[in-house]
């Protein structure tokens, strides 16, 4: 009577067990479908981003290869700004030196004569 309780608790057991396996493996099997779906729709999405992570990394090696060809003209570009604003800077100083100085020199000069005349014709008019 012994053997028979077991075998009938052993049974029920199983029986328990396998009715708590069924649902735990539908929701596994409902999981990998799942993930079976997600992981086709990314490898969909993947392929477009690929090709365009390609272009983009082509066209940037094509830019920098450019300005690699570029930058000598650049450089050039540069030095001949800079000479050109020399150039204009040296010829600010010249015509200072050339027109400035003279015109400050011929207002003075003026200035002291009128001054002169002011004072010349003062004193004639004060000896009257």
């Amino acid at each position: 009577m012994v053997l028979e309780i077991a075998v009938v608790v052993i049974a029920v057991c199983l029986v328990l067990i396998t009715a708590g396996t069924i649902p735990v493996l539908l929701a596994i099997r409902r999981a990998v479908n799942e993930s079976h779906k997600l992981i086709e729709q990314v490898r969909l999405q993947t392929a477009p981003l690929v090709h365009d992570a390609t272009q983009i990394a082509s066209d940037v090696r094509n830019v920098v290869k450019t300005l690699e060809r570029e930058m000598p003209k650049i450089g050039e570009s540069l030095d001949t700004l800079r000479g050109t604003a020399q150039d204009i800077r040296n010829f600010e100083i010249m015509l200072r030196e050339r027109i400035e100085k003279p015109l400050v020199d011929l207002t003075t000069i003026i200035a002291g004569v009128a001054r002169g005349l002011v004072v010349f014709w003062n004193a004639l008019a004060h000896r009257r």
